[in-house]
């Protein structure tokens, strides 16, 4: 019994003693101190703090990145800093080598240390890649070689005749094959060098695409005159034109005048010129762009489209027939007309000195002979409103406003097709007669009374009048 205690005391005592003293052991190398055997990049770190460890990398990671790379493209070369192609020293090694020792229960630590300082353990450098600064690096370094694609389109010349501008293929620098170049150069220590291929820059719009839009020949064109005297509605005119002008319409598009156009005020441009409002003529910010649309709407007829939405105005206009117009407003009536065709529209307008012309072209397979047709159908006369004025004499009579007529008015068209008519109704129209007004005047004139002069008498204004005429003068 005695023995048994006497050995289990000096079991005990041997164990505090070697705990006491592999805990001294462990002190030696605290924590923020990288133990012995630790090697980064075959550089001995071991017994190194943190601190000094970091220094130490930031002065390794200064010399490593100032290296060049050689970068070879289309027998051109460069040399380039890894610092400048996004190249970063991972610090996470430095993380590892003061973990070294540092992990675990005390024998794992004690285990992993002896392990280490006697065997040695060599820990890599990593490097990261900026991936966004390389290729940006080696876009600007190569920008020389880069020769831009060339995208095909169309031009319409002066004869109405539609050619195509044919597209051609560009080519740059393949920068992002250097990615899995540098990695290898900075992971497996191959050679120093990016070589970078030319690839091709294909054009957004290819010669077949516009082939395919199908753009041919002048389908139809409507033309209508202003008075240039007008400067504030001719500069209307030519803005709302020109939302128009070189406007692509897709197969079964819907064009909307107001959605093109846009807000008509002072901000956009538009001056104040003469607009029909409440059935008469008053100056409003964007008066006339109602002949742009009234000049498309007869183009759009003219070329066989579909129209979808079209209003008259509420009095007759000078610029077209009867029937041929069509009024907006913003926020209000609108103009609609749909590309009924399966090849693509191409509009342009021509604002001349006293001219608007509205030219459509499409594929020739479109192209008809087309006729419009308006008629009266209802003669509206005005009414004769006569209006006191007690300013005006009586008697007098003025015409301050002069009547004009209403009308009804029915349209149609007629497109050939294979020799043979078709005929379709187009919207009606209605202008509101014009009332004739006539100003009568109320006001009293005053007579002028001549007081009769008594017999015999010489009047005290006029003594001469009653002199005797000498008998020698008298008849």
């Amino acid at each position: 019994m005695r023995r048994a205690v006497w050995v289990g005391a000096c079991a005990f005592f041997l164990l505090a003693l070697a705990t006491a003293l592999l805990a001294c052991y462990d002190k030696t190398y605290p924590a923020g101190v990288i133990p012995a055997g630790v090697y980064i990049d075959g550089y001995y770190v071991g017994g190194k703090t943190a601190g000094e460890a970091a220094a130490w990398l930031n002065c390794l990671e200064k010399d490593l990145l100032a290296r060049t790379v050689r970068v070879e493209c289309a027998s051109r070369d460069w040399l380039v800093p890894l610092a400048e192609l996004g190249v970063k020293l991972d610090r996470s090694v430095l993380e590892e080598a003061l973990a070294v020792g540092h992990r675990g229960w005390l024998g794992q630590r004690l285990w992993e240390r002896w392990h280490v300082e006697r065997k040695g353990l060599h820990l890599p450098l990593q490097f990261s890649v900026d991936r966004q600064r390389l290729v940006a690096t080696l876009q600007d370094l190569t920008k020389e070689l880069t020769v831009p694609p060339q995208n095909a389109a169309f031009r319409v010349l002066p004869n109405d005749t539609i050619v195509i501008i044919p597209s051609r293929e560009g080519r740059c620098a393949d920068v992002e094959a250097a990615y899995p170049q540098l990695s290898a150069i900075l992971n497996e220590g191959r050679e120093p060098v990016i070589k970078l291929p030319l690839k091709p820059i294909p054009p957004e719009h290819t010669t077949e695409d516009v082939k395919n839009m199908g753009l041919e020949c002048l389908l139809a064109q409507f033309t209508t005159k202003f008075d240039p005297s007008n400067a504030n509605r001719v500069y209307n005119i030519s803005i709302a034109a020109t939302a128009f002008n070189g406007l692509l319409v897709a197969p079964g598009e819907v064009v909307s005048f107001n959605q093109v156009v846009g807000p008509r005020s002072a901000k956009a441009g538009y001056k104040e010129a003469p607009t029909i409002i409440e059935d008469r003529f008053v100056d409003t910010v964007g008066g006339g762009i109602c002949q742009v649309s009234t000049t498309l709407y007869n183009a759009v007829l003219l070329a066989g489209l579909k129209v979808v939405e079209r209003y008259a105005h509420s009095l007759p206009v000078n610029y077209v027939p009867l029937g041929r117009d069509a009024t907006v407003s913003y926020g209000g009536f609108d103009f609609k007309f749909q590309n009924n065709t399966d090849k693509y529209l191409y509009l342009r307008t021509i604002v001349g000195p006293d001219f608007l012309t509205v030219k459509i072209y499409g594929n020739g397979r479109f192209k008809r002979q087309v006729e419009i047709r308006t008629w009266v159908t209802e003669e509206i006369p005005f009414k004769v409103v006569r209006e006191e004025d007690p300013d005006l004499e009586k008697g007098k009579e003025i015409v301050k406003q002069k009547g004009q007529k209403g009308y009804r008015v029915s349209a149609e068209r007629i497109i050939w097709e294979g020799g043979k008519a078709r005929r379709e109704a187009l919207p009606s129209s209605h202008y509101k007669p014009v009332d004739e007004i006539v100003v009568v005047g109320t006001k009293a004139v005053p007579r002028l009374v001549v007081p009769e002069r008594p017999e015999g008498k010489v009047s005290d204004e006029n003594p001469a009048a009653s002199a005797e005429v000498p008998a020698s003068s008298q008849r």
